[in-house]
């Protein structure tokens, strides 16, 4: 059922109830209404039977239905409502009269109408104007069709179809050109997006031939017979040969080993795809060959193009020459695990070793021993000879280590002057006694550094696992201890790892500790031993000595402590207090009228030659307003003998404030002698060991009389320490000697009582001319 139906339907049955609304029922308002749309149905197929042109149906719409609405007030209309007084017959007469009336007056009143207008303006053509204008119709229609092939002819001629041909709407000739016009458009939008396609392409290829010269890889492009197709610039660097002359050619005969170009030409044959050879979309680590007596390493990662047949499919190479690569990782290798001087394995490698070794000792039940080595006076040669003269040294070291060492030990450089030997196969406590005595026996023999014949004194700490369960640090750190112990038993030896060293360590790491904490809460204290000049009764100056009373301890005497400062900087804080304290006590003295004397101050070597030491003294000889010659540095002769050229330089700064240096315990050390001439000095302090045995043996006697002249000879003053009886104290003013100190004289004693000894009239303060 068409819509149109439908839709006309509807009016036509809302036209037929409109007469009789008002005097039928609903019932037969719905049948007056269906009959209407049926009337407006049949009556529009009548019509088109007729051929009569009623292109909106409105004849069976309004003239049809409206009829039968007329008619079906008499029909169905009630009497009671319509109460005109007439009957059935007579009303059906009076609505048929209506509508003949009704229709014969709108025929004669249309007819009229037109005539009168046909008259003015005429309606319809002649039959002469008729034959005229299909005459010019089809002149028209010829002169269109005539027009619509120039412009083909046009286009043809000019390869042009980008315009369209003109269109003359509601002919035959136009829909022609509108379809000729579509189908050109169609064919040009589709020679368009080929254009577009191929451009693509064109420029996908120029890229893509720019990508493939300018890479650093080989790209090599083969058939399924494995001969070259492509082969870029990249590739004709590595394989040193152009394109030319190898496409074409076989690429597993060119440059496939030769034991390997049966395996390559079976993958090829299977498409790289067998687990055999080389494999498609996986990086192959291979070794290819440039010629045959040329061969290199090589990383090959093959994609495939697939075709319809699989005997046009294309294999692209990407080579890798892994040359460099190669070499570079086995460097990154050596410097990760190797020293870079000795080539022998460093602290990273050792203790990875030594952790798996540990490991599989535990399941095995073996042993594992460590030999921790230090080369004694290693710093003194690379200052004097040099670190080039240094770093052969440590060459020699490690050839000579390898010399005495089996295969299966791990020899690793520690660091600096620090060597680990790791033994790992039938490790008993023989066994490392024995390579410790052949280490110390290679490293005993003398060595020629910038023409100067040495030794390496060794001192070496021994370790063993011993069947334990210990991890790698504890074993390192146990011969570590052991080797501190060697170096404390006077060097060049071994020593095995026992407990009491760890005891011992243990102990002096809370030393340290306590050591801190006396310095921060006032633990120390200073005491003074006064120098005198020939008699007790003549004080020549003083010599301030440390103190440390304990709060749990007690007492804690210098020798127990000092050591162990000495090992850190602590010491230089020690000194430090000890000079600040000495200066301010000399300052109390003096502002409570005290006719003070210079005190001296015992100086580590390690603060001696320390950059701070210098501005540190001035800072505090100004803050107290005090003059350089009250203070006295005492040093040892041992601390000479590492850097003499720094002593030189910070004794002349030293000397240009005005402060007096002497040397303690002299006569004990064994190279000093030859530099008194060159350093500033001022006093030479005769050794207690001397001293102690001058007046009942001669030959210290002899020994203290040839220090007094050496002295007096170099214009030194020379003081005996230690003097404790009567009988040294004659002899040593028989040989000369003016300047005492011991216990003979006086005792180390606090401040308070050198303030009322140096207040006792009885007593002066001596000051040398």
């Amino acid at each position: 059922m068409e819509v149109g139906f439908i839709m006309n339907g509807s009016i036509a049955g809302l036209v037929g109830i409109t007469a009789a609304c008002h005097i039928v029922s609903p019932g037969d308002a719905i049948i007056i209404g269906a009959i209407s749309g049926a009337i407006m149905y049949y009556g529009s197929l009548l019509l088109e039977k007729w051929r009569i042109d009623d292109a909106l149906d409105v004849v069976p719409v309004h003239l049809f239905a409206g009829i039968w609405g007329t008619l079906s007030v008499a029909l169905f209309g009630q009497t009671e409502k319509i109460n005109n007084g007439l009957s059935f017959v007579e009303q059906l007469g009076v609505q048929s009269l209506a509508v003949i009336s009704i229709g014969l007056y709108c025929f004669l009143v249309g007819y009229v109408a037109i005539k009168l207008i046909d008259r003015v303006i005429p309606l319809r053509a002649t039959k002469e104007q008729e034959e005229q204008g299909l005459n010019v119709a089809e002149h028209r229609a010829s002169t269109e069709l005539f027009n619509l092939l120039s412009s083909m002819q046009h286009q043809q001629s000019n390869a042009d179809f980008s315009s369209p041909v003109p269109e003359e709407p509601f002919t035959e000739v136009g829909q022609i050109a509108r379809q000729y016009n579509q189908v050109i458009n169609r064919v040009s939008s589709e020679i368009t997006q080929r254009d577009e396609a191929l451009t693509r392409f064109q420029e996908s290829e120029t890229r893509k031939s720019a990508i493939l010269n300018s890479s650093m890889d080989s790209i090599v492009s083969i058939d399924h017979l494995g001969m070259i197709i492509e082969f870029n610039p990249a590739a004709e660097r590595t394989f040193g040969c152009l394109k030319k002359q190898v496409e074409g050619k076989s690429f597993i005969e060119l440059f496939i080993l030769q034991e390997d170009q049966a395996v390559i030409l079976a993958s090829l044959k299977s498409g790289f795809s067998t687990s055999g050879g080389l494999i498609l979309n996986r990086r192959n680590p291979f070794h290819l060959q440039r010629d045959p007596n040329h061969h290199f390493p090589a990383e090959i990662t093959i994609t495939k193009a697939n075709y319809e047949s699989s005997l046009r499919n294309e294999y692209t190479l990407h080579i890798r020459d892994m040359s460099q690569p190669i070499k570079l990782q086995e460097r990154l290798k050596f410097l990760a695990y190797r020293d870079p001087l000795t080539h022998l394995y460093n602290r990273t490698y050792l203790m990875d070793k030594l952790v798996n070794t540990l490991l599989l000792a535990s399941k095995k039940k073996s042993n594992v021993g460590l030999l921790f080595l230090d080369l004694d006076n290693f710093k003194i040669i690379n200052d004097t000879l040099g670190h080039k003269a240094g770093d052969e040294l440590l060459c020699e070291v490690a050839n000579r280590l390898i010399s005495v060492s089996k295969e299966s030990d791990i020899i690793a450089r520690w660091g600096g002057d620090e060597f680990v030997i790791m033994m790992q196969e039938e490790v008993t406590d023989h066994q490392l006694k024995y390579r410790s005595q052949q280490v110390l026996d290679a490293m005993r023999k003398p060595v020629t550094l910038n023409n100067q014949s040495l030794t390496i004194p060794t001192s070496i700490g021994v370790s063993l696992s011993n069947n334990q369960e210990i991890d790698a640090e504890k074993l390192i750190q146990q011969a570590d201890i052991a080797m501190y112990c060697a170096k404390d038993k006077g060097r060049d030896n071994a020593q095995f790892f026992t407990s009491s060293m760890a005891n011992t360590v243990n102990t002096k790491f809370e030393l340290d500790k306590e050591i801190k904490e006396a310095l921060s809460s006032d633990q120390f204290y200073l005491v003074f031993q006064p120098k005198v000049f020939m008699t007790k009764d003549n004080i020549l100056g003083l010599e301030a000595l440390i103190r440390w009373q304990h709060p749990i301890k007690g007492f804690i005497l210098p020798s127990d402590f000092i050591p162990v400062a000495e090992e850190s900087r602590l010491i230089i804080k020690i000194d430090e207090w000890v000079i600040t304290q000495a200066l301010k006590q000399l300052f109390e003295w003096r502002q409570q009228g005290v006719d003070i004397v210079p005190v001296a101050i015992n100086l580590s070597g390690r603060h001696l030659v320390s950059d701070s030491l210098v501005p540190f003294i001035s800072e505090w000889l100004k803050f107290y307003n005090l003059e350089g010659h009250f203070l006295e540095i005492e040093i040892t002769e041992g601390v000479l003998l590492h850097d003499i050229e720094r002593c030189i330089e910070v004794m002349r700064d030293l000397k240009a404030l005005n402060i007096q240096i002497s040397v303690d315990d002299f006569g004990t050390g064994y190279s000093s002698l030859s530099y008194l001439k060159r350093l500033p000095l001022d006093v030479l302090k005769i050794d207690q060991s001397f001293v102690e045995e001058c007046a009942s043996h001669a030959e210290d006697a002899k020994i203290c009389g040839t220090i007094l002249n050496l002295a007096q000879n170099l214009d030194l003053t020379a003081v005996a320490e230690g003097v404790e009886t009567s009988q040294q104290v004659d002899t040593l003013k028989s040989l000369g000697c003016q300047i005492f100190q011991g216990y003979y004289f006086y005792k180390p004693m606090p401040s308070e009582v050198i303030t009322r000894l140096l207040s006792d009239s009885n007593i002066h303060a001596y000051h040398k001319p």
